[in-house]
């Protein structure tokens, strides 16, 4: 009766499922993170220019200026001249008349001298954007002359990166998204990085990923990530990560052929370059699909360029691969292929870093390698176990001690119990339990789990036993009361298989507290899984000796057992469950049940 309808497989193997943008089933499958900020801007630009002290600035007296040309010529000089940041802040109706004036006229030196304008003046202009303004500056953008192009996609790339963030959905409803994937196929290195890094920074709000995709900028973003200037390939890449932050995007990125793109770019010399493409891969590995395809290139090249990258001197880096290697891992062949790849022992170390956001992506990926049964040998010989206890610990970090926990439980699901409990790991997980009030719910939770599938295994039931001077049973069957139902019925699970041995009857049934109480409750709950929970564990205790027969048929418990028997309300299993443990008491000799 012992066996029948046993709910230890709600207790089996655990995935991890974590996203900043969506859940993936079970599977620990990240989208999302920080968007990339790169481009042609201020930042390092190395085209900014001062009309101030350029020689090309068309002069007041050039004989072929018209009268209403020179005027704006001059209006400019003497704004530029006044040498006050406050006076770039702001761009007063009579300032961007002569704007317009240079930029619409036919004389293509007034036409840079606009585009250079523009460039000064975006760098500190705190003002929002209005379409007033961009007009003039998309018409530039969309002039034949290089140097135009150069200044005047500088200007629009500082307005969207250093202005007010309004600026990018202005700058997007304006209509500058064309000219710019028109200047991406330009033959100037500069006008594609500030074109580039320009679109990158437009792809930090979500209503522009979309738009960005929409208007065609994926195929010539794509294209640059093939050039040699290692600032082209760079913008281009974050502009293509931005757009793998929406979901829509993804599909249409792949069948543009975005994934080999990205595997060939983790080989990068350049690490942003690196950091973008293995970023980019994981957010498209949340599709099992688009995983089967990178794995798919050139026999797993993915794989092997990751556990690279893993061990890159930049940290950022090594986070990034990991996180991929996580999503990756959420599928069967994926994790056999890592482990066979040499990832185990790039991945281990990784878990003692210093930067916390590295540690959670390695204990992650480790949990989903965990799965995998025939990966199961090869962790527990890495070493990992006492790394694995440390990070239960990290109390301030709750993120890592669920994954640790949850690998644990994988782990403990086979035959890899008696290593964990030799390892210190039970007792770690037991701590976390042993005072609960300031735990989360999510470590109590997946503690709780492990600890269920580990007291599978007879040592580590002696061994939960004898914890506290023999007291840590008593924190269990409080637990059964927490407020959190996933622990309560965790910690039913553990006392359930702790009840296997019979010489441990005694003590649960006739303590204080006392597992009839929770017994009771848990058959009376609306939740079947309780029910069926509470009367497994009737089972076990119902087919010990006359003492515990005896103690159960005088309990409260006796006629719930029989009440559960009879009902046609609830499952064929629950009524079974109740069959099985009524029939192991009706069998005590000398009574009979009414």
């Amino acid at each position: 009766g012992s066996g029948t309808g046993s709910p230890v497989k709600r207790f089996g193997k655990s995935h991890f499922a974590d996203s900043h943008t969506e859940k993936m089933g079970a599977l620990c499958c990240c989208a999302g993170g920080p968007d990339a900020y790169v481009g042609g801007g201020r930042k390092g630009a190395s085209n900014r220019i001062s009309l101030r002290t350029r020689s090309r600035m068309v002069g007041t007296r050039e004989p072929l200026l018209k009268e209403s040309e020179r005027e704006a010529v001059s209006n400019l000089l003497r704004f530029l001249e006044q040498d006050h940041s406050s006076a770039y802040q702001t761009l007063t109706s009579d300032k961007l008349q002569s704007l317009c004036t240079l930029a619409y006229s036919e004389n293509i030196e007034l036409q840079r001298s606009a585009a250079l304008c523009f460039s000064e003046i975006s760098e500190k202009l705190t003002e929002p954007i209005t379409e007033a303004v961009l007009e003039p500056l998309i018409h530039l953008l969309l002039s034949s002359d290089t140097e135009v192009q150069k200044a005047s996609s500088l200007a629009l790339s500082n307005l969207a990166l250093h202005g007010p963030a309004l600026n990018k959905t202005t700058i997007v409803q304006a209509g500058a998204l064309q000219p710019l994937i028109i200047l991406l196929g330009t033959e100037s290195a500069e006008v594609q990085c500030n074109a580039c890094g320009c679109i990158t920074t437009l792809a930090t709000t979500e209503g522009n990923k979309r738009e960005i995709v929409s208007q065609g900028a994926v195929t010539p973003l794509l294209k640059l990530t093939r050039v040699h200037d290692p600032r082209v390939q760079r913008n281009a890449a974050g502009a293509l990560l931005n757009l793998t932050h929406v979901e829509s995007n993804r599909q249409e990125l792949v069948q543009a052929g975005a994934v080999t793109v990205f595997v060939h770019l983790l080989e990068s010399r350049d690490s942003d370059i690196q950091f973008y493409s293995a970023a980019a891969l994981s957010n498209l590995a949340v599709h099992e699909a688009h995983r089967r395809l990178m794995v798919a290139v050139e026999n797993g090249r993915v794989i092997k360029s990751l556990i690279v990258l893993m061990q890159s001197p930049t940290e950022k880096v090594r986070c990034q691969a990991c996180l991929a290697i996580r999503n990756l891992a959420s599928d069967d062949d994926s994790q056999e292929r890592i482990v066979s790849a040499g990832g185990l022992p790039v991945l281990v170390p990784l878990l003692a870093s210093n930067d916390t956001e590295t540690v959670i992506a390695a204990v992650a990926a480790l949990r989903n390698l965990s799965i995998h049964k025939g990966n199961e040998v090869p962790i527990v010989e890495s070493g990992v176990l006492l790394e694995l206890r440390r990070l239960l610990s990290l109390q301030e970090h709750a993120e890592i001690q669920c994954h640790t926990a949850g690998t644990l439980r994988n782990l403990a699901a086979e035959e890899q119990n008696l290593a964990i409990v030799e390892a210190g790991c039970l007792v770690a997980l037991a701590e976390q339990l042993r005072d609960s009030r300031n735990i989360p719910e999510s470590v109590l939770s997946e503690v709780s789990a492990a600890l269920a599938v580990l007291a599978s295994h007879p040592v580590a039931r002696k061994q939960i036993m004898e914890l506290y001077n023999g007291n840590f049973y008593k924190i269990l069957i409080k637990l059964t009361e927490s407020p959190y139902s996933e622990v309560q019925y965790n910690c039913a699970g553990v006392i359930g298989h702790i009840a296997i041995n019979e010489e441990y009857h005694s003590l649960l049934l006739d303590g204080n507290p006392s597992a009839i109480d929770f017994l009771f409750r848990f058959m009376q709950s609306e939740e079947s899984s309780f029910m069926h929970i509470a009367l497994w564990i009737m089972a076990q205790f119902s087919s010990g000796n006359k003492s515990t027969k005896a103690m159960l048929r005088r309990s409260v418990l006796m006629n719930k057992v029989i009440e559960l028997r009879s009902s046609r309300v609830n499952s064929a299993e629950v009524a079974q469950l109740a069959e099985t443990a009524f029939n192991n008491l009706k069998d005590f000799p000398g009574e009979t049940v009414l």
